[in-house]
């Protein structure tokens, strides 16, 4: 019976489907697709632990690759969103939380509990009011020069439909930063939506983006956020406790284990076919055990050789 050591080197790695995506500056996000069932907490530990975070998605640029990274996938999908329980004034746009405010007296007073979303009135101060009320609207673009041009529709619309209609032809609902911003706005209308919203939705990684994408229609309840399993891609709130594949983003933690093994062989291991057999072996015990994503190879010393004996 031959007696030889050795030694392989364990690589984890995970199998999934990665899309890059421009922000628009230096900074590019990777997506990765994770083909495995678990609740949000879970998928939050595997994310953190083998990348970054769960999935932050800053603007339509990256929801639509977001998307793109899904292609066919027809199930639920968890993203890094999740219920931080206390309301904030965001930008619909995803600039954050608003510093700059321009509320009328004693506003906002939430009045009722329903008021999460914010109108400009034909004095420029503005007033917390349902969104499912129907206003006038105003998008913004920016223009070459780096300025915004504010774009008003008189069609009433509920504040969800403003926001669909102006990121499809626009950037999105106005964002309104200075007191000459909120003065351009209110020389040209009345009583108009902005793109100011109420809510207690934050990010897993710790990103202020204020951008949502909420499914139309439908009552649906639950602290975590997935996606949707269709090309629309919309974001629905969920039980965190479900169990649902994950979108991870950032580079891949790859991490290096080096074991040495004494082993009893009736075959010579430095044969190929035989040491890959083992290998194939212990790859199964692994498996069994409850081990995935990884890869096994046998680690040579500085002459090349795998097996002493």
């Amino acid at each position: 019976m031959s007696h030889s050591t050795g030694s392989f080197l364990m690589l984890l790695m995970t199998t999934t489907r990665m899309a890059l995506v421009s922000t628009g500056s230096s900074k590019t996000v990777q997506y990765h697709f994770i083909n495995e069932s678990l609740t949000w907490y879970e998928a939050q530990s595997f994310c953190r632990l083998k990348y970054t975070d769960l999935a932050t998605i800053n603007n339509m640029d990256e929801e639509n690759q977001l998307v793109s990274t899904l292609d066919s996938h027809a199930t639920a999908t968890w993203i890094g969103l999740y219920n931080g329980q206390n309301d904030r004034w965001l930008w619909s746009d995803g600039s954050g939380r608003a510093d700059f405010t321009k509320w009328s007296l004693d506003q906002p007073d939430n009045y009722n509990g329903i008021e999460s979303c914010a109108e400009i009135q034909d004095d420029g101060r503005w007033n917390d009011i349902p969104c499912d009320l129907t206003r006038a609207y105003v998008c913004y673009e920016i223009q070459r020069d780096g300025s915004k041009k504010y774009v008003v529709y008189t069609q009433g619309q509920t504040w969800q439909s403003s926001q669909d209609l102006c990121r499809q032809k626009h950037i999105d609902l106005a964002c309104v930063l200075t007191d000459k911003e909120n003065a351009a706005i209110a020389a040209v209308t009345n009583k108009a939506w902005i793109g100011l919203f109420k809510d207690a939705w934050v990010w897993s990684d710790g990103t202020k983006t204020s951008f949502r994408y909420w499914k139309r229609g439908g009552s649906y309840s639950g602290n975590c956020v997935y996606v949707e399993g269709s090309q629309t891609g919309r974001w629905i709130p969920a039980d965190c406790n479900k169990k649902a594949t994950f979108i991870c983003q950032g580079d891949a933690k790859l991490k290096k284990m080096v074991i040495r093994m004494k082993m009893q062989s009736d075959v010579g291991l430095t044969d190929s076919a035989a040491s890959s057999l083992f290998l194939q072996k212990l790859e199964t015990i692994l498996r069994d055990q409850g081990v995935a994503d990884f890869k096994l190879s046998w680690q040579s010393d500085k002459n090349g050789s795998v097996f002493q004996r």
